[in-house]
């Protein structure tokens, strides 16, 4: 056998790879978390800017690119970092999502990278946390500039598991689940794109944060399971171009996603003019509205908007949002807005507040909301009446200028002190950190479609909810809701996260149902969530909620039956009422409450139908 020595070994592999291929590969820049478990490694492979993620050792993203696509100019080119600039922060603040106090824990590393000869040079920012990392890019260019490409790219490891759906306009897709060596090229994806790891490894998922002033990104297949960056459109600057970041949400359980608290972490603070009190600023009021669109009880006249009023205020509901109709009110000489007007006046004496529906774009005869003069007019308007929330409708795409319009109009808004929902609109990035008046928005396929699968609803909460809150319109009575039980149509209102909890179902039916109770005391903001561990996407979603000291277990069930044994020991210590509503064999619409003591020694076997699901109430004694 012919022997190497280490000197020839060490030629033939610089004559094999270039030099700085093999220095990279050997002396990586590394960002490691504040635990230590999670790992980035950036480097370059001949002369392209790459990057590895690595958890608890082993590679969850695999060596992907980097970089931008700026004025034909390929940012991403170099051959070294400059002096790098790392910082850590731990802090805390208050937070209106899966629970009331968000963790914002990291260390960071500013790279200058130096371009080569055609390319300008680049800062790569990144920031490790915990459960994830952020990434993003600024060119420190001046003049015009205009982007028309990200080419990160996303390589994850063999064997791995996802969760994509294709709507990249209104993100209201049907998820579907897929080998990764599955994914054919092509497929776009809207974020979050959910991964389950091989070999039990954990789970990752991928979106973006901090989204201002840019194209949104999905995100598209290009085989050999890697996905990458997909801008809607071009963005067009003047001065510096900071990008969005790129969010990989890393962890062990889908407990961990679903507390992930990055994307909202690295969006600005709110301005303390605006909110002084930031998220408890006092005009802005989370809870539950009543809504006619999908009620089936009479249309959108002003006489049925009373009668809703009226329901809202039987139900304890705190708003009643008035869809597209009202502009066209007409009655003895009155004009819609004098009519809106009388009924936020009769609304107030039901201890009810009304919201309006608004299309963005030029609609149905009326003008939309695109000229600033014109928005700010009507935005004015709106509150001079006594409106209290506007929701905004029919975006379908994520441009630039769409990104421009929800900041402009979240400003306007918080000017007069006027709380939004933006519906056909892009997946959540941070907003509402930003903006505490954005309380919520759809961008999710929700019961508006009109027919409803139980496996998505169960996949709903590890997908498109890790990105944010959303207004999925939860509960109905009617057939809309075949498919699915009346348990599981109750634990949605628990599961699906809304600050503005616009409830789909008909309110004389909700006053005559034995589970009034649990709908009128459901609340619209949570204190903690913990994803139990039954759960599964697709299959399980079982949560445990806590609004004060009151705890509420959700589960939303997939297609098939099953028999869940749930260990109530996240109560705390001493005695809880319990108010349950089950699945009963054979009767999909049942809707009997149980009432009972329970203490957190306690576990219950829930015995979940096709379609099926579980509310429990826990109140402490």
């Amino acid at each position: 056998m012919h022997k190497l020595s280490l000197f020839g070994f060490a030629l033939l592999l610089s004559q094999a790879l270039p030099l700085h291929h093999l220095l990279a590969q050997t002396k990586p820049t590394t960002v490691v978390s504040p635990d230590k478990n999670l790992q980035v490694e950036l480097f370059f492979t001949q002369g392209q800017l790459q990057y590895r993620v690595l958890y608890k050792g082993k590679p969850v993203v695999e060596p992907s690119t980097l970089g931008l696509q700026l004025n034909q100019q390929e940012i991403g080119k170099g051959s070294s970092f400059g002096t790098v600039k790392r910082t850590s922060v731990n802090e805390t603040y208050a937070w209106r999502g899966v629970h009331s106090k968000a963790v914002n824990r990291y260390n960071e590393a500013i790279l200058p990278v130096q371009g080569g000869s055609n390319a300008p040079g680049f800062q790569l920012e990144t920031r490790v946390f915990n459960d994830g990392v952020a990434l993003r890019y600024v060119v420190g260019q001046t003049g015009a500039s205009t982007t028309t490409a990200d080419n990160t790219r996303f390589t994850l490891p063999a064997g791995s598991t996802v969760w994509t759906q294709p709507d990249i306009g209104n993100y209201e897709g049907k998820y579907q689940q897929q080998r990764i060596e599955d994914v054919q090229a092509g497929l776009k994806a809207g974020p979050p794109l959910t991964v389950q790891l091989p070999g039990k490894q954990g789970y990752l998922a991928i979106t973006e944060g901090g989204l201002t002033d840019f194209a949104g990104m999905s995100l598209v297949a290009e085989g050999k399971r890697v996905f990458k960056a997909n801008l809607t459109g071009t963005t067009k600057k003047t001065g510096p171009v900071e990008t969005p970041w790129r969010i990989i949400e890393v962890g062990p359980d889908l407990n961990t996603l679903v507390n992930c608290d990055i994307v909202h972490n690295v969006a600005p603070k709110p301005d303390p003019q605006l909110f002084p009190q930031g998220m408890a600023t006092s005009w802005i009021q989370p809870g539950k509205s009543v809504w006619s669109w999908l009620a089936g009880n009479g249309g959108v006249t002003f006489e049925n908007m009373k009668r809703f009023s009226q329901w809202a205020g039987q139900l304890g509901f705190q708003y009643n949002l008035v869809d597209e109709g009202w502009s066209r009110w007409k009655d003895g000489g009155k004009d819609p807005w004098q009519l809106v007007q009388e009924l936020v006046t009769y609304s107030a004496a039901q201890n009810v507040k009304v919201w309006v529906w608004k299309a963005y774009p030029d609609h149905d005869g009326t003008p939309g909301l695109k000229d600033p003069a014109a928005r700010k007019a009507f935005f004015k308007q709106c509150k001079d009446i006594g409106v209290v929330g506007l929701k905004i409708d029919f975006f379908n795409t994520e441009s630039q200028e769409i990104i421009d319009f929800y900041q402009a109009a979240l400003h306007d808004a918080a000017e007069l002190q006027l709380m939004l929902d933006f519906h056909g609109a892009n997946k959540p990035t941070g907003e509402a950190r930003t903006w505490p008046n954005e309380v919520t928005r759809e961008g999710v396929r929700g019961l508006e479609n009109e027919t409803v699968w139980p496996a998505h609803n169960a996949t709903l909460p590890f997908t498109r909810y890790l990105a944010g809150h959303g207004d999925y319109t939860p509960l109905t009575f009617r057939d809309i809701g075949k498919g699915t039980t009346f348990a599981h149509q109750m634990a949605s209102m628990a599961t699906f996260t809304s600050p503005f909890l616009c409830v789909a179902a008909n309110p004389e039916a909700m006053l005559a149902s034995k589970a009034k109770d649990l709908i009128v005391n459901m609340p619209s903001v949570w204190d903690e969530t913990i994803v139990l561990p039954a759960s599964e996407i697709g299959t399980l979603s079982l949560l445990a909620r806590r609004n004060g000291t009151t705890w509420y277990l959700a589960a939303l069930n997939g297609e098939k039956a099953q028999s869940v044994t749930v260990d109530l020991g996240f109560l705390s210590a001493g005695s809880y009422q319990a108010a349950t509503l089950a699945d009963e064999a054979g009767n999909p619409k049942a809707d009997t409450i149980q009432k009972s003591k329970v203490s957190k020694q306690n576990k219950l076997t829930l015995k979940l139908a096709d379609g099926g699901g579980y509310l429990g109430r826990f109140t402490k004694e």
